[in-house]
């Protein structure tokens, strides 16, 4: 997924939190809730399972490249198409891994932070 730097700052669809809430442990190591994050604060913790998330800066946008496993069932790839709705590509889109790498590889004129 292609996010513009707005987004990717803000809440994730909340019909992501119960695949990718981060859990909340107590002192002793118990899990005794869910954080609803960021994309941001998904992409630091997902970093291990999906590697680092690209910054594609082009003229003074980012765009941020996120991977997700996302799901018709569930809603989540509805709500991951709601955040795009009257936005222009790249703004909030969804790509095929093929897709994302080769808008990185266009835009590498440009800069990858």
């Amino acid at each position: 997924m292609c996010l513009d730097n707005t987004t990717f700052n803000k809440l994730i669809p909340t019909e992501l939190v119960a695949k990718y809430g981060i859990p909340e442990y107590d002192e002793e190591g118990i899990q005794n809730g869910v954080i609803h994050p960021t994309f941001k604060e998904l992409g630091e913790y997902n970093r291990r399972k999906f590697g680092a998330n690209p910054v594609v800066k082009i003229g003074k946008a980012k765009f941020h490249i996120i991977e997700l496993e996302a799901s018709w069932v569930s809603g989540e790839l509805s709500a991951l198409l709601d955040l795009g709705k009257g936005k222009e590509y790249p703004n909030n889109c969804l790509m095929t891994r093929t897709e994302a790498a080769k808008f990185i590889r266009d835009n590498s004129d440009d800069s990858i932070i």
